[in-house]
This record gives structure tokens, C-alpha cells and sequence, in this order.
């Protein structure tokens, strides 16, 4: 395991190179059919990501927002967002990361995550059993046990998964904790695990949003459900996701449960 996180940092480095190449107030993006933009940076880190695992482990699979790479019969498969926060990104916001994530297919879960934010220096990584870490320094989340000022990141609608928002951001109001719409769930999500956010609420299927926060949150002592309250894989698309300081986990559980359609 440590030979495959020495190797996910490093990536993590090449892929920032070219993340800050492009970033910019005059990045230029199209647009995906599922109306979220694109830059050269996106395609560039996923092409590269897929260049290294297959030089460096070629039996391993690939999953990219923008590419993938499967490999029949393979035990492990990394799961990359290259640009996690292309929208903030897009327009020169400093508010975006690299995401990857290494998970066990017997079981779909990971067991190792980098996230890298290049513009504040930070990385983030964790192995299972083995802590959470932010360059190098242990992590752990806050031990808030009331909602009463704090902060909690919401990314996604959830109309796609017939959930509703609305009364989660109800409560949250009337519990007076301040609500973060950052556009880049695992920038808000690794704050959980830095102890600066109670909780993130991701209302979207896909696992390259979610997989290194999995393991990043939970290693730093928090909670990690579906919208529903049961764990879901990640190296396939689920049920949205959850991520709390443990604490609080059910009084946000049960808020989002309150806007199933």
C-alpha cells in the first residue's frame, strides 16, 4: 500500500503541473451534453492518469470522469476526477482539486485516496486503518454536537435521484448552521475531515466525486452513508452520498430522508 500511495502523490504533483498551466480568468471550456463545461486541463490530468497506471500497474482498470480504462478480471481500479470543481475552475475560482482514489472491486470500496488543492498546497491522503493526513499532519473531524454555527457543503440538486434538498436546507437554516455551495463536493468534503465543515451532502451518483472522500473522512474519524443511510460502492455509480463528523450523522440523515420524491 505504500508503494501505491508513494505513487498517487507523485501523479497528484504531475497532475497539478498541468492544472495550474491552464488555470486562469481567461480558461477557455466547452460544454458536455450533460450542460458542465470542459477544459483542456479535465482531458489533459485524465489522459494522464490513464498513461501512468497502465505504465506503471497495467493490470490495475481505470475510472475517469472523462475516460476510462477496464480491464477484465482486475482486482483494483482507481477512480479519478482530474478537475473535481470544473465550473469554479472555468471561470478562474480558485475552488478545485485532483482526486484518486485506489478501490478493492471484491468489495468496492477504497482503500486509498489522495486529493491534491494546488492553489493552497494542500494534499490530502489516507489508507485504510492507517489515519487521515493534510501534508503530512494527522486530521481528524470536528467534535461539533449541534448544527449551532457550523458549516455544511451542499453539492447536486437530487433530482436525478428523485431527492428534494429543500428540507435538508430548512433545517439547516433553522438550526443556524451556514450552508457552502462550493461546486467542488470533495473541496468541501476534505474540510470534514480537516475539521473545518460538520458534514457534506452530495445529491449525485457518480463515484468520481466521492470515492477518496470515502476513505479520507472516515480514516479522520467521521461517518460516510448513502442519501439513505446504507454504504454503497465506489467503483459504481450509487445513491448519492453523505459524509458527517459521525456526531451528527443521523440529524443530517434524517433531513435528507425527509426529501425523497
Amino acid at each position: 500500500m505504500e508503494q501505491y500511495l508513494v505513487f498517487a502523490k507523485s501523479l497528484a504533483k504531475e497532475a497539478e503541473e498541468i492544472a495550474l498551466k491552464y488555470f486562469s480568468f481567461e480558461v477557455e471550456n466547452t460544454w458536455k451534453e450533460d450542460n458542465t463545461p470542459l477544459t483542456k486541463a479535465d482531458t489533459e490530468i485524465n489522459d494522464l492518469v490513464i498513461n501512468r497506471v497502465n505504465e506503471t500497474y497495467p493490470s490495475h482498470s481505470i475510472r475517469g470522469e472523462e475516460k476510462s480504462d477496464r480491464k477484465e478480471g482486475s482486482q483494483y481500479i482507481w477512480v479519478c476526477d482530474p478537475i473535481d470543481g470544473t465550473m469554479p475552475f472555468s471561470c478562474g475560482l480558485p475552488i478545485f482539486t485532483f482526486s484518486l482514489a485506489l478501490i478493492d472491486q471484491s468489495n468496492g470500496q477504497p482503500v486509498l485516496g489522495v486529493v491534491n488543492d494546488p492553489i493552497m498546497k494542500n494534499m490530502y491522503w489516507a489508507t485504510k486503518n492507517g489515519g487521515a493526513y493534510r501534508n503530512g499532519n494527522k486530521i481528524s473531524v470536528a467534535q461539533n454536537t449541534t448544527l449551532l454555527n457550523t458549516y455544511l457543503n451542499i453539492d447536486g440538486s437530487g433530482r436525478d435521484l428523485n431527492f428534494s434538498n429543500l428540507p435538508l436546507l430548512k433545517s439547516l437554516s433553522e438550526n443556524k448552521c451556514k450552508v457552502m455551495k462550493l461546486l467542488s463536493v470533495i473541496y468541501g468534503g476534505v474540510q470534514v475531515a480537516n475539521g473545518k465543515f460538520v458534514g457534506t451532502v452530495f445529491y449525485g451518483p457518480y463515484p468520481h466525486d466521492v470515492a477518496t472522500l470515502k476513505i479520507i473522512i472516515e480514516e479522520a474519524g467521521g461517518r460516510v452513508t448513502d442519501l439513505n443511510g446504507e454504504e454503497r460502492r465506489y467503483d459504481e455509480e450509487g445513491l448519492g452520498f453523505i459524509a458527517s463528523n459521525g456526531i451528527l450523522h443521523n440529524e443530517i440523515l434524517e433531513c435528507v430522508k425527509l426529501g425523497k420524491l
